[in-house]
């Protein structure tokens, strides 16, 4: 198929299992390379335009009203994070897009990414090592936005107790003492990984 400069929108609708920042971060680094640049619009939204163009004698120089464009939206929901993914332009935004799209989705399935499915068996668990001079202060809900409780460190008693899509409720500390919270799974170790499956443990 022939475009010719011709301009298109497309629109994505998906769900993946990396986190709404997570989204972002890699929406930056992939779609914000020169000639075009990442801009974040509110909470949930970030835009990538084309600001610069290539002219005749091959100088780079600012474009006054972007024709190619690119709008994420991020929505956190149990099972993910609900993505739309907007591209309005020539075919360069387009592809821009569904490359996108693609290292998203491809992560899900790759166990060397930090975009993959994550499922935290019940159990004895630990956070990530990254914690271990701060805390992480747990969610009283599966929320960000939700308040947060005492922090805990590497070496801190974790339970996990179940899991809501990318969020794990954990029991932490020692009775009488203990609290109960919501921990994300990407920060989290279980103390027994699963063996895979063909793969004698």
């Amino acid at each position: 198929m022939l475009y010719l400069g011709r301009k298109r929108s497309d629109r994505w609708d998906a769900t993946v299992f990396a986190a709404p920042r997570e989204v972002f971060a890699v929406a930056e680094q992939v779609l914000g390379l020169p000639p075009f640049s990442f801009r974040v619009v509110d909470e949930h939204t970030a835009e990538v335009v084309q600001d610069l163009a290539n002219g005749f004698f091959g100088q780079w120089s600012k474009v006054r009203y972007p024709k190619n464009r690119i709008r994420i939206e991020c929505r956190a929901i149990d099972s993910g994070t609900r993505v739309t993914v907007t591209a309005v332009g020539e075919r360069s935004a387009t592809m821009r897009a569904t490359n996108l799209l693609r290292i998203l989705g491809s992560g899900e399935r790759d166990a060397a990414t930090v975009y993959r499915h994550r499922t935290i068996p019940v159990g004895r668990c630990t956070v990530v090592q990254s914690w271990a001079g701060t805390g992480y202060p747990i969610f009283m809900e599966p929320d960000h936005s939700a308040p947060r409780g005492r922090p805990v460190r590497p070496a801190s008693p974790l339970v996990a107790l179940g899991q809501r899509g990318r969020w794990v409720k954990v029991r932490a500390g020692e009775e009488p003492d203990a609290q109960e919270g919501w921990i994300e799974a990407d920060q989290l170790v279980p103390d027994q990984v699963p063996a895979r499956a063909g793969v004698p443990s």
